[in-house]
């Protein structure tokens, strides 16, 4: 008669293989994602205007998604916004770039109509609400690029809500003897 099989009795499972695959591409950002990415690397939240409906994209495409209309010329927009929702994350996973627990939100840009995820940092996981407001910080001058990883993470508006930085999250500009010292 045959046991059922327990955890005990099976190998340790793969986590990650080396794989010898590769793709190469390249990406066109086109018109409107272009304006989006010179604005990160200007530090400048840039956003379109649909003249046909109103709608207002961050980042924005060539045409209004509505009524595929052209978009105006790019204005500059706060960075600052709302969360719509979030997420958690508690769970480690193969390749992750963060230490959990951190937190990854929707957020309403003031004066766009779309959302935009990004980490919320500076705040107690379990502090998060829908509606909070939240701010960009910015990763230091030197290393904007054209990518929203310019943005280093959002915070609450509000500095009663904000909590410190893990300690390996705080970049050394703003660590004790860091540049800014």
């Amino acid at each position: 008669m045959s046991r059922a099989l327990v955890a005990a009795d099976l190998p340790e499972p793969v986590a990650t293989i080396a794989a010898p695959f590769r793709v190469d591409y390249t990406y066109v950002a086109g018109v409107g994602r272009s304006t989006y990415l010179r604005g990160m690397a200007e530090g400048r939240f840039l956003a379109r205007e649909c003249p046909g409906c109103g709608q207002v994209y961050f980042p924005a495409p060539e045409q209004c998604a509505r009524c595929l209309t052209g978009l105006l010329p790019p204005s500059e927009i706060p960075g600052t916004g709302t969360v719509s929702t979030f997420c958690i994350v508690n769970l480690p996973f193969p390749g992750q770039l963060f230490t959990p627990p951190y937190v990854v939100g929707h957020l309403n840009l003031d004066g766009t109509g779309n959302r935009l995820m990004h980490r919320i940092m500076e705040v107690e996981p379990a502090d998060v609400t829908v509606g909070m407001a939240v701010e960009p910080v910015w990763a230091p001058r030197a290393e904007w690029e054209p990518s929203l990883a310019s943005v280093r993470y959002f915070r609450p508006t509000d500095p009663a809500l904000r909590a410190p930085l893990p300690a390996e999250v705080v970049p050394a500009e703003a660590a004790p003897g860091g540049a800014d010292a």
